[in-house]
């Protein structure tokens, strides 16, 4: 099975967005997904919900170590 992201994914991705209990506004080139005291901010819903899935699994100490980064440009350089 693949998936891509595509314009087909766009209303899929806000949908999921909002099962998930966030709000989503749209103002000039960005929308916004808020639900309480958290807010995501993208250019279009797939990249949304990546953010959201970010926080998820890594949580909001989610930026990358060191060594993560090395092994990240060692593989994508």
């Amino acid at each position: 099975m693949q998936i891509s992201s595509v314009a087909n994914t766009m209303t899929p991705a806000y949908l999921a967005i909002l099962s998930k209990g966030f709000t989503v506004t749209a103002g000039g080139d960005l929308m916004v997904a808020e639900k309480g005291s958290h807010r995501f901010v993208a250019e279009e819903p797939v990249s949304l919900l990546g953010l959201i899935a970010l926080v998820e699994v890594r949580g909001w100490e989610w930026q990358a170590h060191d060594d993560e980064i090395d092994a990240f440009m060692r593989d994508f350089g």
